[in-house]
């Protein structure tokens, strides 16, 4: 039978920071499935957040997390409509609110949330637990996870690495390939799904120089073999070593 979301109105989930814009709820379809999401009200305010300044002058960080992009859905429908191995580990990378992680739930997978904002990772594992997916937010282990930083990933590899639109820029294409490297089994796959951003071609020409197996298919599932500006990709990804 499956789990009842859980009701936060009772106390059994702390409640979450205060957010520039505060906190607003959404329903999502995920096709064989609604979700009941928590997320940020406004993220365009975060933009005027004096903290969040200071950290993109020192960092270059920017909130990405605080949107629900649109092929967040696209994904997290084709996740959760994947027959995967009942309880197998895999690592969602760039989080956000968590969406494609709780597709993988839904599908029988054991997901580990991470993301560079620990408040990402705080409000997608409460959407997993409030829609009945994974254990309470205090038992999780998450983690705070920077892609430039391969000193940071301390980790066991995993079998599966879901991630969506994590390509959003040139200087994300080389971590995201070396945490691959480090965090994919040997034998595992990785989903990425992409709205069709003009560094998808480069990034897995890149894939393919390192020795990467590149399946890709369209927001049905179904596969092509070209990519097209503005049009959802999902690479299915296999290590040829």
């Amino acid at each position: 039978m499956r789990p009842e979301p859980q009701d936060i109105h009772k106390g059994s989930l702390e409640p979450l920071p205060d957010i520039p814009g505060g906190w607003s709820t959404r329903e999502v379809d995920l096709g064989i499935r609604r979700v009941q999401l928590t997320l940020p009200g406004s993220p365009d305010a975060f933009l005027d957040d004096p903290s969040v300044q200071a950290a993109n002058r020192e960092s270059d960080y920017m909130p990405y997390w605080s949107y629900l992009w649109p092929a967040a859905i696209q994904m997290g429908r084709l996740i959760a409509s994947e027959p995967w191995t009942e309880g197998e580990r895999s690592l969602e990378i760039g989080t956000g609110v968590g969406l494609a992680g709780i597709g993988g739930m839904i599908a029988g997978l054991d997901v580990t949330f991470s993301d560079y904002d620990r408040t990402a990772i705080q409000t997608a594992r409460r959407n997993a637990f409030q829609n009945g997916l994974g254990p309470a937010p205090h038992k999780a282990m998450d983690v705070v996870l920077d892609w430039r930083d391969m000193a940071a990933m301390k980790l066991d590899p995993f079998p599966v690495i879901l991630g969506c639109d994590v390509l959003y820029e040139p200087a994300t294409l080389e971590p995201v390939l070396n945490l691959l490297d480090a965090l994919l089994t040997r034998d595992g796959v990785c989903w990425i799904g992409d709205p069709g951003r003009q560094y998808l071609p480069e990034f897995c020409d890149r894939l393919a120089d390192r020795g990467y197996r590149i399946e890709l298919r369209d927001e049905t599932g179904r596969p092509v073999t070209t990519y097209e500006l503005s049009s959802f990709r999902l690479l299915v990804l296999r290590p040829c070593r």
